[in-house]
């Protein structure tokens, strides 16, 4: 993003026309443009948590970025629990402005009502009574955010010397609304499991999903292997309102082998990761694909 000289980020450089295209053609993936930097955020201290549950790295590494990730992400939503003003006006070059203004408002805006006239940014005086209500919940939920021990620097709570274990709340959004997470990481020797059951909410329909992973597995002093599976019902379509679902599922591996550097040198070694995913049609935090995907990535990681 760009911040510009009102302190606001903008993601620029698209046309009126190619986002009314978008909108009127694909909504979810529209909506998506707006909840997708909060999604990054929330995903990423989620991965921290896990970090931190499993012991896998000291947190006095990353507290700061966990508070102030956790910070943006509740300055956001609670706008919405009282009458806030962003003053940003259109500006005349349709390359120069922001994608959609203020993300909450403006989703707020397109999922209630698709089919109004085209525009950016969307003032907080511009939303209906119910459009109010629909941010309040937002706001509300987004404190749940907070609900976590590492909020205050408790990494996990031990049943024994071999077993511990953490919890842990949370809240983001989805392209057709928003999400609670109820997260539990248990640990037990080298064995890390983490289970999400969660809960997806359109306009006013509820529908269920859950997780179960396995993560950095060792199948030797070298390899290690990540492994998560979901499954969800959604929204038909990934509709707003609708009250019809549909069920879907992913999986998701990871193997990690790892190379250690030569004594003396700053690295204690880094390994080439290697995944594979396969999902049906739906919405996966961190998976950009809405409709049914098998992919493949590669990539490496550095141990210091």
């Amino acid at each position: 993003p760009y911040f510009n000289k009102n302190g606001a980020a903008y993601v620029r450089g698209v046309t009126d026309e190619q986002l009314m295209t978008l909108r009127d053609n694909d909504m979810p993936t529209y909506i998506r443009l707006h909840t997708g930097g909060l999604e990054s955020d929330y995903m990423l201290t989620n991965r921290m948590e896990a970090l931190a549950s499993f012991g896998q790295d000291d947190f006095d590494n990353y507290k700061f970025e966990y508070w102030t990730r956790k910070l943006a992400i509740l300055q956001y939503f609670i706008t919405g629990l009282f009458h806030y003003e962003m003053d940003l006006k259109e500006e005349d070059n349709e390359l120069e402005r922001d994608i959609v203004g203020h993300d909450i408002y403006s989703l707020t805006r397109h999922l209630h009502r698709p089919n109004m006239k085209f525009k950016r940014y969307t003032d907080y005086k511009e939303l209906t009574k119910e459009e109010e209500k629909f941010v309040q919940r937002l706001g509300f939920r987004s404190l749940l955010n907070l609900l976590n021990p590492l909020i205050i620097g408790k990494t996990h709570f031990k049943f024994n010397e071999s077993t511990s274990f953490n919890v842990g709340l949370g809240h983001s959004i989805s392209p057709f609304g928003d999400y609670i997470d109820q997260n539990i990481w248990l640990k037990h020797n080298d064995l890390n499991i983490a289970f999400y059951a969660r809960q997806f909410e359109n306009r006013d329909n509820w529908f269920p999903a859950f997780g179960l992973s396995m993560n950095e597995y060792p199948l030797s002093r070298r390899c290690l292997l990540n492994v998560s599976g979901h499954v969800w019902q959604q929204p038909k379509d990934l509709d707003f309102n609708t009250s019809d679902s549909f069920s879907g599922g992913a999986i998701d591996t990871e193997l990690k082998y790892f190379f250690e550097t030569t004594k003396g040198i700053f690295l204690d070694g880094f390994s080439v990761d290697l995944g594979l995913i396969y999902k049906t049609k739906g919405f996966l935090p961190e998976e950009v694909n809405l409709d049914e995907h098998f992919g493949f990535r590669i990539g490496t990681t550095l141990r210091l």
